[in-house]
């Protein structure tokens, strides 16, 4: 082998090009459950005398019969929340033997708040639960701050060179979304019947689509194809080159 380092390049772009192309076939599987199930009145769902275990597409206005949820950060009205915060951390190290130091950045996630409450969907022709346990949830962002600590990160890279070696939390990450009530949502996911009725929830399996959007069908369809378009050039490229240097390498 001539250049070993060829290799070791080409096998990291064959990483990255496996990752483009895992989200590419998940979200090419979505998109197909999007648009290949056709949307149901509430009004039929609701006549189910046991469990279909089919994937179902209904549309309408959230509502709730219980007391409005308090989201977390931003202390706003919902039917549903998720309030994510996360540590971000500057690590110093030295490598033995070496003189210098290296610094890394990453993210660390130390809270990750789900409401679990159900919820109802509701048409022109009645309403079903949604237990949103397991949804994959595209909300409304209503909190996102960054809130510095002990200095935050004005170190930069020099400073750092003079800092233990070690971690240190440089800043905070608060993020908020959640699921108004009365607006307009799309959800599509499993049908199941319950000792209170008909209801939408996750597979059992984790193998079928479950997900809540304030977007409309359209808009998600538009999206989806502009996402995967970008995703097969990524993986498409990241393929190709890694191909080419491990080619070079040999």
């Amino acid at each position: 082998m001539q250049q070993p380092e060829l290799l070791i390049i080409g096998l990291v772009l064959c990483g990255f090009a496996g990752y483009f192309f895992y989200r590419w076939y998940v979200l090419r599987k979505k998109l197909i459950d999007i648009i290949a199930t056709p949307t149901s009145k509430i009004g039929t769902l609701l006549n189910a005398k046991k469990n279909s275990g089919n994937i179902v597409e209904v549309k309408g206005k959230l509502v709730t019969d219980a007391d409005l949820l308090k989201s977390p950060f931003a202390n706003r009205d919902c039917v549903y929340y998720h309030a994510v915060e996360k540590d971000k951390v500057r690590e110093v190290s030295q490598p033995a033997g070496s003189r210098s130091k290296s610094t890394r950045i990453y993210y660390s996630v130390s809270s990750d708040m789900k409401s679990d409450r159900q919820f109802f969907i509701e048409d022109n022709t009645g309403r079903i639960a949604i237990d949103p346990e397991g949804a994959e949830v595209d909300g409304q962002v209503v909190h996102k701050t960054i809130e510095p600590v002990g200095g935050g990160d004005s170190s930069g890279f020099f400073g750092s060179m003079f800092e233990p070696c070690g971690e240190k939390i440089i800043a905070v990450l608060k993020e908020e979304a959640i699921l108004p009530v009365n607006r307009q949502a799309y959800v599509i996911g499993e049908l199941f019947v319950g000792s209170k009725g008909p209801f939408i929830s996750s597979s059992p399996a984790k193998d079928k689509t479950f997900f809540i959007s304030l977007k409309t069908e359209e808009a998600l369809v538009g999206e989806s194809q502009r996402e995967m378009n970008f995703l097969t050039i990524g993986w498409a490229s990241f393929a190709a080159a890694a191909l080419a240097l491990i080619a070079m390498a040999m």
